[in-house]
Order: C-alpha cells, then structure tokens, then sequence
C-alpha cells in the first residue's frame, strides 16, 4: 500500500526525535507524499514543547512547502480515566489534527482494563480528537470492542502504527484484534510510521501487514487518499484553507 501522506511524525523539538519539521517534509516530497502530517508530542510529556507552540502552529508554518500539504496538529498525551488531553483546549482548536494516546510516562501507572476503557470511551466523546494513537500498547491493554465502538460513536480514525513492533514489544496481536474491529464496525483507519527521524518518513508496512492480513477495504483507510483524508478532516474540523488536490 502506498500512502498519500504520513499522520504522525514527530521533530527535534520533542527531544527524543531527531529531525527538524523541514527535514520531515523534504523526505515526504521525495517520498511522493502530498500532505505530511506534523504531531507533536503535548507538554505534559518530558521535553515537549510549550503550549504556545500548539497555538501558534497554524500562523507560523506555511500550508504548503515543497508540494506538500502541511498538516498542523498534536499527539496529545491522556491524563487520567476521564480521558481529560494535555493540550488546553484554546491549543486544540487552533490545530487541524489532534491524536490522543496513553503513553507510561504521563497515564496514571497500576489502572486496570476497565479504568482504561473509560478513558478511551471519555476520549471518544471530545470533538477535537481525530485519531486514536497506538492502542495496541500492551501496557495499556483495554476492552477494545468496546473503545472501537466509542470511537465509531465519536466519528475517530484508529490508528496502525508501524513503529508499535519496535517501541511498543507484544503490540502486533492486540493491534491484529483492533484492526479486525475496526472493520466489523466500519472505524476509518490510518497508517502511520510515528516517525522520530526523517528517514523513517512513510514507512508504514508493518501496519499495511496488519490492515491487509484484518481484510480492510482500501476505502476505509483514510490516508492512501490525500483526498479521501483532506475530505475526512475539512469535515469534522470545517478547515477553510486545505487545498482540494
């Protein structure tokens, strides 16, 4: 499967990445991409950036550089079982993507599956957030049948992270469940690399293995389109200023 843009990359600026958001985008113009997806770590993770800098995204950073479509956005970390995001809520409206996931350094250590599916169901229900980041994760192991029915409710993409085989060990089972899921109850999904050096830019096989071997249809994988996705995000987001090819 060949992507038309990557949706979770991530830059120098979240100190444990290496390249700068022009890195990121020349390797996804010599990828082909049309649009790239910039997803920065929220504040609450060590070394993040400040909340100025989700509010000011949008204003600094061109919409289009190189031929391709810059998409401005976050992965915002989740705080506790009520599915409550680092990111103020003046910062997620000022962004065009939002991912939500759990990551052991800011999610509460010691929940239990059902503590964790409330924080999925709370998640589900915020209009801001577009994508569900790396479910998977065997540390943060929930009811998915019935996270993928909240997000289906909440209008959400489900995430396939191809990084989650090597940052995320024992995620490719649960993940393999998730994407069986998410085509029983028809949850728009993306591939994506999570990308922490641009090198790493739009590789997403391991995830296009998991979406294949689940039998998802290619039209309910949101980014292989740049217009099936622009369409998705304009949509929930009313974004005035994405190009239409």
């Amino acid at each position: 499967m060949k992507i038309a843009g990557d949706t979770h990359t991530h830059t120098l600026l979240c100190q444990h990445a290496y390249s700068t958001l022009l890195e990121n985008i020349q390797a996804a113009a010599a990828a082909g991409h049309r649009f790239l997806a910039t997803t920065e770590h929220g504040p609450a993770m060590p070394g993040a950036p400040h909340d100025w800098y989700f509010e000011n995204l949008r204003k600094a950073v061109p919409r289009e550089l190189l031929g391709v479509v810059v998409i401005k956005g976050c992965e915002a970390n989740i705080m506790d079982q009520a599915g409550t995001l680092d990111v103020p809520e003046a910062g997620l409206k000022k962004l065009d993507l939002v991912i939500a996931s759990m990551h052991r350094v800011t999610f509460p250590q010691g929940t239990t599956p059902e503590e964790r599916t409330a924080a999925w169901r709370g998640v589900a229900k915020n209009p801001r957030v577009d994508i569900i980041g790396h479910l998977g994760d065997p540390r943060f192991k929930s009811d998915y049948e019935a996270a993928v029915r909240a997000f289906r409710e909440g209008g959400q993409a489900v995430e396939l992270n191809a990084s989650s085989s090597k940052s995320r060990p024992g995620s490719e089972e649960n993940c393999c469940r998730i994407a069986a899921l998410c085509k029983e109850y028809k949850v728009p999904v993306v591939l994506s690399s999570d990308a922490h050096f641009c090198a790493s830019i739009g590789e997403v096989e391991p995830a296009a293995a998991i979406a294949q071997k689940a039998g998802i249809p290619e039209e309910q994988i949101l980014n292989l389109s740049y217009r099936r996705f622009r369409n998705w995000l304009a949509a929930r987001h009313d974004i005035q200023d994405l190009p239409e090819e």
